[in-house]
């Protein structure tokens, strides 16, 4: 019996000093855009290479106000996984997932079937909206974490022009 006891307390020891590295081990969520209406939050341990230079990316935008389905149904977060290339941003979303106050889902769409992404067209996010400067913000961390300088550009390179001097005779 005090065997049996003792076996108890030791792997109730071991689970509750695992714990923490269970939690470390958890998805470090990062939050890549707020603003009064909506906060995205981006999963970068879901990020993989779809294909050089494209990334699969996971993220979830909580809203503050409930928005509608085509349905009629109301929402508050949208989970979504999109094909993001970087330079310049441009998207493909393959999934979408929406739920309602207290994670209750209202629908899934699934996963777009893979001969369809092929004829699916890249998405470029409409200058000054959330979308445009969340995915800036991916592909700023998809970056750093690839050590490549796949990084959105910000403006267009200014081009060099040359002037030829002429010479009076």
């Amino acid at each position: 019996m005090i065997r049996y006891a003792s076996r108890i307390v030791l792997s109730a020891a071991a689970v509750l000093s695992a714990t923490p590295l269970i939690a470390r081990a958890q998805a470090p969520w990062r939050q890549v855009y707020k603003d009064s209406d909506v906060t995205v939050v981006f999963d970068t341990a879901s990020l993989a290479v779809q294909s050089p230079g494209t990334w699969t990316t996971v993220t979830t935008w909580d809203y503050s106000r409930p928005r509608l389905t085509e349905q009629k149904k109301q929402y508050n977060r949208l989970v979504e996984r999109a094909y993001v290339r970087c330079s310049p941003v441009r998207l493909k979303r393959v999934r979408s997932t929406v739920y309602a106050a207290n994670n209750v889902l209202v629908r899934d769409e699934g996963e777009v079937d893979v001969r369809d992404q092929a004829h699916m067209v890249w998405d470029r996010p409409k200058s000054g909206t959330a979308a445009k400067s969340a995915f800036e913000s991916v592909c700023g961390i998809i970056a750093k974490k690839s050590g490549s300088k796949s990084a959105p550009a910000t403006a267009a390179p200014a081009k060099k022009t040359t002037t030829k001097k002429t010479t009076s005779q």
